[in-house]
């Protein structure tokens, strides 16, 4: 027994020792670190206590400052792997294995950017095409503060180290960072590190320092707490009226009261209209954990056999049950239709009971499918479920508009990177920046944040790439219809500042999805300015942009740089004498009109016709939220940028 308890005894001193010695949480497994540097390796562990680093042959040794953090200098590494790395202090040990040096990518915006190649590869083709084992990305999880933090939290629904490219673990992979990634390795024999922290319909402040937005510090945390501390009083006083004398929950225990079993009493639960998102429903910006529980009849011949649960998207995850059985689980999937297969035996004749436990980090939270959607497919028929559910709350947090108020992103999510060696930024963000009043402070804006990250991290000359917005909504009616054209010239202004590329997309877009599918022209288009800004590649990485315009003979002629082998007309079966589309022109009366015009291709000039009587003072081109008929190209292939030029 002595024995035992002393063995026992060592255990448990081992453990508590191992939580003393820490690595910075991107120092994972897998991970890809930047080539070619002197690279900083930091952690933690107790004050003054010596660090050993061993990595192949070399030994670095150093001690933890008075508040125990430390750090070493691994030398430049060319592109190489797999490494080991072992960290060392007192009797306590960390390997990290699978360690490549190669290029890192920080990966930023909103949900074009966040959002999944699985959800634009539904039968995973495209994921087995590119697949490959030396890109890899890890997630930073969705979090904020109101000062800047020095610990990164992972996003560990996906994985707590580097996710590797194969063919299962690329689809949960930033689609565009994926598809960027693939087609520099296409060119470039170099392992690719996508370290990627973005937030779903996040504005471009919240990435922002106080500093970079002319903010006094202290002040803007003062004013982030009065923001949030106001901002959950309506979901509290909602909580107190369907849940009285009950406290709020800060952890959820639904499960273990059984929540989630068809026999547990919700009689005295209150009642919640679905679909539709809770904020809508009393609960604005509140975050955390809610039950919905649905109970419905059946017929002896809808219950046989198998059956198919529709309960369209649900924001953020969803863990569903039916009569106690798990149907199926997307922890982390906002916009992803839910669509279970329900086996024979789960369902029954008489009375069945759903249960859906909805957990919301940020954002709308809930059933977010119109009602037609939410249904149960039987072979005998379809059993509508929209209507009056049952619901309770198992974790009630203040969210607030996080990913829309100024710095908290970036004190959380980008501050704990300082001194993080990257290749460069890649950004698609955009879209909740541009509505009117809005759109034209962008460009300063976006010169503020990629002046600010090159600051912060030490590298004047990281190359910045951003992803210019797509067509999206209902093609222009009137010649007068900027809408996002006004984004769009923000975010091409700000190509003034050297070693900044954007990938024009107003090709691929879709007007009725702000989320459009063909991710992966827009990694290959951003890819192109890597290739020839970083590695060197003769592309042409720059989508032609207009230069000039002057009056000639009655028409209006414009010159473009940045062409490449030339412009072309796109060709199109109702377009057989090659008119370039997407013009409008305003006159010296003041009027817009829509315009005509040719591309003579012998000196690349586009040629637009001048109403009679009139004279042009300014030509716009894919001037529109959604300028779907714009159809001037390089003929490399990318889209001319839209513009708005005076007409000398």
């Amino acid at each position: 027994m002595r024995l035992l308890l002393s063995a026992f005894f060592i255990l448990l001193c081992t453990s508590v020792r191992a939580q003393d010695l820490q690595l910075f949480e991107a120092f994972a497994e897998h991970a890809v670190l930047q080539r070619n540097v002197d690279h900083p390796l930091w952690g933690w562990t107790k004050p003054r206590r010596k660090v050993t680093v061993f990595i192949g042959e070399q030994q670095l040794t150093t001690r933890a400052d008075p508040k125990g953090r430390w750090q070493v200098t691994l030398p430049p590494m060319p592109a190489s792997g797999p490494h080991r790395i072992t960290v060392q202090s007192n009797q306590q040990s960390i390997l990290l294995k699978d360690i490549y040096f190669g290029d890192v990518y920080l990966l930023s915006g909103q949900s074009n950017m966040e959002w999944r190649l699985v959800q634009s590869d539904p039968d995973g083709a495209r994921a087995k095409a590119i697949a490959d084992p030396l890109i890899r990305e890890l997630k930073v999880k969705k979090a904020y503060d109101g000062t800047p933090r020095t610990h990164l939290d992972i996003d560990e629904d996906f994985s707590e180290d580097w996710m590797v490219g194969t063919a299962a673990g690329i689809g949960q992979f930033s689609a565009v960072g994926s598809y960027f990634a693939h087609y520099v390795r296409q060119e470039v024999d170099l392992p690719i590190g996508l370290l990627h922290a973005s937030w779903g319909g996040s504005r471009i402040e919240p990435w922002m320092s106080p500093e970079a937005l002319g903010m006094d510090p202290a002040t803007a945390e003062q004013k982030n707490k009065e923001l949030m501390k106001g901002a959950g009083m309506p979901g509290r006083r909602q909580f107190a009226e369907d849940f009285p004398g009950r406290d709020i929950p800060a952890s959820d225990d639904g499960e273990d009261k059984g929540w989630l079993t068809p026999e547990y009493n919700d009689k005295a639960w209150p009642t919640m209209k679905l679909p539709g998102l809770w904020e809508a429903r009393g609960y604005p910006n509140v975050d955390g954990v809610f039950y919905f529980r649905r109970k419905f009849t059946l017929t002896a011949a809808q219950a046989a056999g198998e059956a198919t649960l529709y309960l369209g998207a649900i924001d953020d995850g969803d863990w569903t049950h039916l009569n106690g059985q798990f149907v199926g689980s997307h922890p982390n999937a906002y916009s992803t239709e839910r669509v279970y297969k329900v086996a024979p035996g789960v369902l029954k004749a008489g009375e069945n009971t759903l249960v859906v436990r909805v957990l919301d980090t940020g954002g709308g939270g809930g059933f977010s499918a119109p009602p037609a959607t939410l249904q149960l497919v039987t072979a005998a028929g379809k059993v509508p479920l929209a209507g009056d559910w049952k619901f309770n709350i198992g974790k009630f947090s203040v969210g607030g508009n996080y990913n829309q108020t100024p710095v908290v992103l970036y004190n959380a999510m980008i501050a704990p990177l300082a001194g993080y060696p990257l290749t460069g930024v890649l950004w698609y963000q955009g879209e909740s920046n541009a509505g009117a009043g809005d759109a034209e402070k962008y460009a300063n804006l976006m010169r503020g944040l990629v002046k600010q990250w090159r600051g912060f991290f030490k590298a004047p000359d990281l190359p910045f790439y951003w992803v210019q917005l797509a067509n999206f909504r209902s093609p222009p009616t009137s010649a007068d219809e900027p809408g996002w054209a006004i984004l769009r010239q923000s975010q091409t202004a700000a190509t003034d500042l050297p070693l900044t590329g954007q990938a024009v997309i107003t090709d691929i877009g879709e007007a009725g999805d702000i989320h459009p599918k063909n991710k992966w022209e827009v990694g290959r288009r951003l890819s192109l300015h890597a290739l020839k800004d970083i590695y060197g590649k003769p592309v042409q990485a720059s989508s032609p942009v207009a230069d000039k315009a002057k009056t000639t003979m009655g028409f209006v002629a414009i010159s473009f740089r940045e062409i490449g082998g030339g412009l072309r007309v796109k060709p199109s079966p109702d377009n057989r004498y090659g008119y370039v589309r997407g013009l409008t022109l305003l006159d010296d009366r003041g009027e817009w009109h829509f315009a005509r015009a040719l591309l003579d291709e012998s000196d690349n000039t586009l040629v637009v016709d001048v109403p009679a009587g009139r004279k042009a003072v300014k030509i716009r081109y894919a001037w529109a939220d959604n300028p779907d008929d714009a159809n001037l190209f390089s003929k490399e292939g990318l889209p001319v940028t839209p513009f708005e030029i005076k007409v000398d």
